[in-house]
């Protein structure tokens, strides 16, 4: 006994939601990039004023090995 059947079906892809969903896709980048711009803030950072490192004097190391 043959159950399935003589015929093959081709699988479809059905296209129109597909379409739909990237037309969504689509609208909502174009909305939220629109509108972007307007929602930058304006922001004025403090600058950081650092004091100059007190300079060093001139210094001599001396060393001493085990020898003298």
């Amino acid at each position: 006994m043959n159950f399935r059947g003589d015929f093959k079906e081709d699988p479809e892809i059905n296209l129109i939601p597909m379409i739909d969903v990237l037309l969504v896709i689509v609208i909502f980048l174009v909305v939220t990039t629109t509108y972007a711009k307007f929602a930058e803030l304006q922001i004025s950072l403090p600058s950081a004023q650092a004091q100059q490192p007190a300079e060093r004097p001139d210094e001599i190391n001396v060393t001493v090995s085990a020898r003298g």
